[in-house]
């Protein structure tokens, strides 16, 4: 009498062989192009959430002077105490860039939230002038932090980005921010390809360039061919 592991074994060996790999068949055409069109898993839309919110805030940082500049468009979307902040947060960044000493703008230091007083803090080995920056770089995050959060707050991004487009306004995107958007973009298309897809996408990268070798090859070949022909055509004239 045959083993029930004797029995099995054909049984195993039949079901393996009608395996076949699991190959994807992405659309040739379409190969830079991510696999799916939403996020799978609860991290990585979370990951470029904060990729997207990070992306948004140095937008408003690099409008802010524009929107200093030209107050009088943003009066209908955005408040007075926000604009008010924004004020004093460009004052703050400009004393900082003019050298100019951090007792001059206490007044605007004295109306920051959580207001710590920085001075108290400082480092007695270092020299009043560096202290004094280093309390600038600590004042200037605070004050940035909270014009952000107001703007951020009241929805005023979308808002405030379409006015300073609709006039021709919108400051150049720098190096950083195209960096930080393909990064982003990046990003996004890997979160949305598996590594079974990203596999198949390389193979069939080779595969096209090889048959793009091999077609080249050929084209010189038929083109060698043609004009050996016209030139042997050519002698027996003359």
């Amino acid at each position: 009498m045959m083993s029930s592991s004797s029995l099995a074994a054909p049984l195993n060996k039949t079901r393996t062989a009608d395996v076949k790999p699991i190959r994807l068949q992405l659309d040739p055409m379409r190969l830079h192009e991510p696999a799916r069109s939403k996020l799978s898993t609860v991290e990585t839309q979370r990951i470029m959430v904060v990729f997207d919110d990070l992306v948004q805030k140095m937008e408003l940082i690099e409008m802010l002077p524009v929107i200093v500049s030209h107050a009088d468009l943003f009066k209908n979307i955005i408040d007075t105490e926000t604009m008010n902040e924004i004020y004093r947060h460009e004052e703050l960044k400009q004393a900082y860039e003019t050298n100019s000493s951090i007792r001059t703008i206490s007044n605007i230091i004295e109306k920051l939230p959580q207001l710590e007083n920085y001075t108290r803090r400082f480092d007695k080995s270092l020299s009043y002038n560096a202290n004094e920056k280093i309390a600038y770089h600590y004042y200037i995050q605070q004050s940035i932090r909270n014009v952000l959060r107001r703007l951020l707050q009241h929805n005023r991004f979308d808002a405030v980005k379409h006015i300073l487009k609709n006039n021709n306004l919108l400051p150049p995107p720098k190096d950083l921010m195209r960096v930080l958007k393909m990064l982003r973009d990046s990003a996004m298309e890997r979160f949305l390809t598996t590594p079974l897809e990203e596999r198949e996408k390389v193979d069939q990268m080779k595969n096209l360039s090889i048959r793009l070798s091999s077609n080249e090859a050929v084209i010189a070949k038929l083109e060698k061919e043609l004009n050996d022909a016209v030139a042997e055509r050519d002698a027996e004239y003359h």
